[in-house]
């Protein structure tokens, strides 16, 4: 006797890929404000000159840095400050 694994699950188009990336809300002369997808709230983190900042792999300024960008940010030892940003322009 044979036995067939059969499956309930009925294939259909996958769902739509939830963006949980973090995002650039504000950029300013020495901070940027990002908006945390986990935690939905609003966190902002100095920037210094020691702060490691890239766009799409490539070493940046923090100009270059734009609202609605996806971030990803690791703070200092202190927690308010940047140690690097690493940010990635939105996928169309």
């Amino acid at each position: 006797m044979v036995t067939e694994a059969k499956s309930k699950s009925k294939k259909s188009t996958p769902a739509p890929v939830t963006d949980t990336s973090d995002k650039i809300t504000a950029v300013h002369l020495t901070s940027i404000a990002i908006n945390v997808y986990a935690t939905h709230s609003a966190k902002e983190y100095k920037v210094t000159p020691a702060t490691k900042i890239t766009v799409n792999g490539q070493p940046a300024q923090l100009s270059g840095l734009a609202t609605g960008m996806d971030v990803v940010v690791a703070p200092a030892a202190d927690g308010v400050t940047a140690a690097v940003i690493d940010a990635k322009t939105a996928k169309h």
